[in-house]
């Protein structure tokens, strides 16, 4: 028979206790809040939650990179936003989520002495009801917390046997039965109070389940830390010392302590990202130093800035710092930016620094800039020189973004991150700015009134004001003109589907006009027809046959019922001495009158003239059905040959060839070309090699492009859509409003000429990079 372990102490009989322990939200609560817990247990519960509170710091400590790695990785501009938005929500809400947290867990602390056998939970569902009113985000959520559940419950089953006995222990005269639904330390209820206290963040189920992970690695995985400080905490206290696997409180500090040793070993002071950051700027550096010495380059990447003497004391990061500090502050505003009067401020960053050194000799003695900080400064400048001949950017923009060289000189001397990490928020401000002021004008009239160009000015202006030290500023700022742009872009994508709709509808009209010209055309040609007939054609049948286009699409049986009205109507006036095809006629003609009627109906024909039409038709089809010949007009004024010679002219000036196309290729978006377009005709051809060609087929929908009229006038617009069965592409401005529409090869043509550039709108700091790297390798190889 088993012995029953030894109680040697429970200390406390329903005595309040002031609760002194290291998380902040709990110092402040009252001893009566927590009545009726003994004060063993409180003491037990200081050590576990200061455990507790070293794990949910790691969670927010790795979010940063964690949500930026996730940004880099991200299909779309959208999705990136939305990683680095978590990031953001998490940063600005730490506090409130770790007191949130806490809170959840006192509440069950102060419910345990009083709770019921079946105990209490923080989340429920409150029937099986419930349960299929559950959203696919909510099911994915649940099954992402159970898992950490079930996975904590394996993994510490006995550690957490251990606790709800040890708890139940002190709460015998209570009456109460610890487990799952009641213990606050029990991994059920840690992962519950997690995801409601992080119910404050505003993100998608994808960027919540990437928190939920963070909290999995750095709090769950190592739960066990906290159920073994509470378990020894008790056991020493004398709370069923005996249990098997009782961990002493020493082993457990000297465990966590050992792997706070091992983590500082894995990670030292420098975080994982921050050490990639450093050698990706080393690489930079090795890069600088081996062209330090090419002629061609001299000028830009030579030795230190400043004083050559030997005893010229290199100057201080804060330093240079404080001085170019000096030199944001006198920037121009910009005012001759939308004033029209647009320079390009290239800044000679290592003669003003050295300038400024020359200065101050006589008082400071001789000085100069260290290897670092100028490797920096070459950096940024060349940079930013880039930029400024950036070809894609107009010329305000580029104005604007280039007075920005001595903040982002001054964050790159603080933050080499600003190199190699792609999320880096200053970095991805520039890149925003640049994408959207792509589409501006040049013009200062214009630009006065543009919104976008006004938020690029303020926020470049707030960065040359405001940015000292804190690079939280960027963040902000980022935040800020991120969530101007998606109002701006939505409010263009607007107008931009109006005039796609307006676009295809058109194509549509056209489509249905083209259609019903060739099938009159393909049936009157080399027929004679009496004059009424082919005033029934062009007056009203056209317009039936354009409305069953629209309405019914070419493969319908209502299309091929308009078209056989035709057929009929031509049969019926065509004389004949066949006994069987009158007979046979006799039964169409009035079936044929009733689907005139309707069809010209339908299309609001003026009933007067449709009346004397089929009036004059019915006498001619009563003299077919007789055997007699309808008296027509002399073969010299045949209106059908008029007619066909008509529909051919107008076929030819849509620019519609003159043989029906395939039914099989007919789409809802083809489309003739209008008038006004050059028809590819009066085009030279090109081979399907030529690269003009080449870069005409392959632009995507979206692309940017610069327009070059006569007279030097620039306008950009962007390609809203390619409608490829009628070779047609329709180019919009900024704001969504259509610019020009040309064919593919129109548009080679004026890609050849020079007429129409294609701009690369890619981010623009990364193309910057690229280039100086790609300058600097090609310099290397050269003088190898």
């Amino acid at each position: 028979m088993n012995q029953k372990p030894e109680l040697r102490c429970v200390n406390g009989n329903g005595m309040s206790a002031s609760l002194n322990g290291s998380v902040n939200t709990m110092q402040n609560e009252k001893a009566q809040q927590n009545a009726g817990l003994p004060s063993v247990l409180m003491k037990a519960r200081r050590a576990a939650l200061e455990e507790l509170h070293q794990l949910l710091s790691d969670v927010f400590d790795k979010a940063d990179d964690t949500f930026f790695e996730y940004a880099e990785k991200a299909d779309s501009e959208k999705d990136k936003d939305a990683y680095i938005e978590t990031m953001r929500q998490l940063r600005l809400n730490r506090k409130e989520i770790e007191r949130n947290f806490y809170q959840k867990l006192n509440v069950l602390f102060k419910k345990l002495p009083h709770s019921a056998a079946d105990g209490v939970s923080l989340e429920a569902v409150s029937s099986l009801e419930g349960l299929s009113l559950v959203a696919d985000d909510d099911l994915e959520m649940n099954v992402a917390l159970d898992g950490m559940v079930a996975k904590a419950k394996s993994k510490f089953s006995d550690k957490v046997y251990q606790l709800n006995t040890r708890m139940e222990a002190l709460l015998v005269h209570s009456h109460v039965k610890v487990n799952e639904k009641n213990n606050p330390f029990h991994p059920q209820q840690v992962c519950e109070a997690f995801n409601s206290a992080t119910q404050i963040v505003q993100c998608d189920i994808k960027k919540r389940l990437v928190l939920y992970k963070l909290f999995d690695k750095f709090v769950v995985s190592d739960y066990d830390v906290v159920l073994d400080t509470a378990n020894a905490v008790l056991a020493e206290a004398g709370v069923l010392p005996d249990l098997k696997g009782t961990p002493k409180l020493s082993s457990v500090r000297r465990r966590a302590k050992e792997s706070k040793q091992e983590e500082q070993k894995a990670e030292p002071q420098e975080s994982a990202a921050k050490q990639a950051a450093n050698e990706f700027f080393t690489q930079l550096q090795t890069l600088l130093a081996s062209v330090r010495n090419v002629p061609t380059v001299t000028n830009m990447v030579s030795g230190p800035i400043g004083s050559a003497a030997e005893n010229a004391r290199e100057m201080t990061n804060a330093e240079l710092f404080d001085m170019l500090s000096r030199v944001q502050q006198v920037q121009p505003q910009g005012d001759d930016v939308v004033s029209g009067k647009v320079s390009l401020p290239k800044v000679n960053v290592r003669g003003v620094v050295s300038n400024m050194l020359r200065q101050r000799e006589n008082q400071q003695g001789p000085e100069k800039v260290g290897q670092t900080d100028t490797d920096v400064i070459n950096l940024v400048s060349m940079l930013f020189d880039f930029i400024l001949d950036d070809d894609n950017l107009p010329i305000p923009v580029k104005a604007s973004i280039g007075r920005l060289q001595i903040p982002y000189l001054k964050l790159a001397i603080q933050d080499y991150s600003f190199f190699s990490r792609g999320g880096h928020p200053a970095r991805k401000l520039l890149n925003e700015l640049a994408r959207a002021g792509i589409g501006l004008t040049e013009d200062a009239d214009q630009l006065q009134k543009d919104m976008v160009f006004k938020k690029i000015q303020s926020t470049a202006q707030r960065i040359l004001s405001e940015y000292e030290k804190d690079a939280a500023l960027f963040d902000e700022l980022l935040h800020d003109f991120t969530q101007f742009m998606q109002t701006e872009v939505r409010r263009a994508q607007m107008i931009e589907q109006r005039t796609k709709a307006a676009e295809e509808g058109k194509a549509k009209a056209q489509l249905a006009e083209k259609t019903a010209l060739e099938t009159v055309r393909k049936r009157l040609d080399g027929k004679t027809v009496p004059e009424v007939v082919v005033r029934l054609l062009t007056e009203g049948w056209m317009a039936v046959l354009k409305l069953v286009f629209l309405k019914y699409g070419p493969e319908s049986n209502n299309w091929l019922g308009a078209v056989k009205t035709i057929d009929h109507l031509l049969l019926s006036v065509a004389p004949t001495e066949d006994d069987a095809a009158r007979k046979k006629l006799f039964n169409i003609v009035p079936i044929l009158l009733k689907n005139l009627r309707q069809g010209l109906n339908s299309v609001s024909f003026n009933p007067f003239e449709m009346g004397e039409m089929l009036t004059e038709l019915e006498q001619l089809q009563m003299q077919v059905l007789r055997g007699e010949t309808p008296e027509h007009l002399d073969d010299r004024k045949d209106p059908a040959k008029d007619l066909v010679a008509a529909v051919t002219e107008d076929m030819e000036r849509m620019g519609a060839s003159p043989v029906l196309p395939e039914r099989g290729k007919v789409t809802a978006l083809d489309i003739t070309r209008t008038a006004a377009a050059i028809p590819d005709a009066e085009l030279e051809a090109l081979p399907d090699n030529d690269p003009y060609l080449q870069k005409a087929k392959k632009l995507n929908v979206g692309a940017w492009l610069e327009f070059r009229g006569d007279a030097g006038n620039k306008t950009r617009c962007k390609l809203a859509a390619h409608i490829k069965s009628a070779d047609k592409m329709i180019f919009v401005n900024r704001t969504g409003v259509k610019i020009d529409e040309k064919t593919t090869l129109g548009l080679a043509h004026a890609l050849k000429k020079g007429e129409v550039l294609i701009l690369e709108d890619s981010l623009l700091f990364d193309r910057a990079l690229q280039n100086v790297i790609g300058n600097l390798r090609k310099v290397k190889e050269a003088n190898l």
